[in-house]
Order: structure tokens, then sequence, then C-alpha cells
């Protein structure tokens, strides 16, 4: 075989790979997880949504919608990046339509305060009037067919380096409306202080921001980046599942490619999702 064919065969596995790798992000997936608890006595079926970007899945999210309802949610959690500077028609077109599926409860992601006087001024009260729990850190208690458990949700930040304090002061604010008693599930966007939510005895954290590293080996956790904080290539806190000390964090790759300029990078082997997690009784 001579090096001129050697390099045309290397060039179109090349080519094929990018294809495939395209044409994998560019589908909308169901991920499902399953967690169990001692403090869980009935099945709660729970569908994540996070960094929407302004994208669309059929005419006005039909086909998002669509699966969402399919699945048959007990509660649906939003976690961030459901607003940011390209408009608000589409994200505000969607709750409208979730919550006439299941309760919808909402954090704040770092596109939020990227766009802060419009989430402050007007996105907290539409949240409001649409009937959305914003659970920007607070916590409420959650009745599904009589099992009980609460959900938090903590703040975020535009700043995207590593500023411990200032979420340990929003953990410390939630920590005070917590009963140990329940299940405790943490909506917060950013999952790089996974270490943070272990100390603060959440059985289940629901994190979005990474977009699954953006590039990703199909079928593994295995992403490229992160957009900070931790700013590394092959990054430890990029996706799916992870476990330290009994509790678990699930890291969605997101419905969205981010805002005008994150656009530039297609999502190559990893598709847009949706996650559905069910937590049972063990």
């Amino acid at each position: 075989m001579t090096r001129k064919i050697k390099l045309v065969i290397i060039l179109g596995v090349m080519i094929a790979l990018l294809v495939v790798g395209w044409f994998a992000g560019t589908r909308l997936t169901v991920k499902q997880y399953d967690v169990t608890s001692t403090k869980i006595e009935k099945e709660i079926k729970l569908v994540q949504l996070s960094d929407l970007h302004f994208s669309e899945f059929g005419e006005n999210n039909s086909k998002l919608v669509a699966k969402v309802e399919e699945l048959k949610p007990d509660v649906i959690a939003i976690t961030g990046d459901l607003f940011d500077e390209q408009g608000d028609s589409v994200p505000k077109s969607l709750v409208k339509q979730l919550t006439k599926i299941a309760p919808v409860y909402f954090s704040p992601g770092n596109h939020e305060y990227d766009v802060k006087d419009a989430y402050e001024d007007d996105y907290k009260l539409f949240l409001k009037e649409a009937g959305v729990i914003n659970l920007e850190d607070k916590t409420a208690t959650i009745d599904v067919n009589g099992q009980k458990f609460q959900m938090s949700g903590l703040r975020s930040s535009a700043k995207l380096t590593f500023d411990y304090p200032y979420y340990e002061e929003g953990l410390a604010e939630i920590k005070k409306q917590q009963d140990p008693a329940y299940y405790q599930v943490l909506l917060s966007h950013m999952p790089d202080y996974f270490e943070l939510y272990v100390a603060s005895d959440f059985n289940l954290t629901l994190s979005g921001h990474t977009h699954g590293g953006i590039i990703r080996i199909p079928y593994t956790n295995i992403g490229a980046i992160a957009p900070g904080p931790q700013r590394l290539i092959l990054p430890k806190y990029v996706y799916g599942e992870h476990t330290k000390n009994g509790k678990k964090m699930i890291i969605s790759a997101g419905l969205g490619a981010g805002s005008f300029h994150q656009k530039a990078f297609p999502r190559l082997g990893n598709p847009y999702e949706i996650v559905e997690v069910i937590i049972r009784p063990k």
C-alpha cells in the first residue's frame, strides 16, 4: 500500500468520524439514571432540563415538550441558563408549556447573572406568574404521591473562576431550611463544587453548565473542555454520573450550544439531552 493511499484512508476515516460525531451531536435524546435511597419509600420520577440557550427542537419546541410529556415526570427541574442575552421568547414559551405537564422548579445559571437586570426585573416575576418555583438559595418540601423529599437550588454567578466563599454562603443559607430526615436534592448549575455539595449532605445534585464537554467520546463521560471554573482539558466534572461518599451528582449535557460566540464550536459525539432520574426505595 502506497503512502498516498494510506493518507487517503486516514483522511477518509477522519472525515467519517467527524460526520458521525456531528450527526450524534444534533440529536435530542433522553438519558436515564436510577438512584436508590433508604429515605425513599415510593418512587419519584424527576426530569431535568438544562442550558436551553434559545434552542428549539421543532416549532415552538414541540419535539422537546412531547418527549418530556411522554416521560410523565412527577417533577421538572431546570438547572440554569434558561435565559441569556439571545432573548426571552423561546424560554418563556417553553416554560408555559412545561408547567402544564408537572410542577417546575428552577435554579439560575451563570447566564441568568449575565443578564442580571432582566433576570431581576423581568424573568423572576415571569417565572413566579407562570407557576415555576424559583429555588435560588431556597429549599422546598415536595410531596409526590405521599412521598416527601426536599429540593434546593443554589445561586450561581457570571464569574467563571473558583469562588468557594460565595457558594459556601449560599449553601449555608440553604442548610438553615433543610430537614435531614428527608432525601435531599440540590439543583446547582455549576458541577465544579461537587465536594462542597457532598460535605453539605445532598443525596443527589443535578448540574449542567459544561454542555457535556462540547466534544465527547460517544457513550463515555469523557468530554474535551469545561467552560469554567475548571477550564481544563478533559475535566473531571463534565458529564454523567459521579459518586463520592455515597452522594451522587448527575451532569446534563444540556439542550443548547451556548450563546452567540459559543455556537462557533459544534457539539461532536455529544447529543442534546433530557435527563430522567428515577429515585427508588433501597
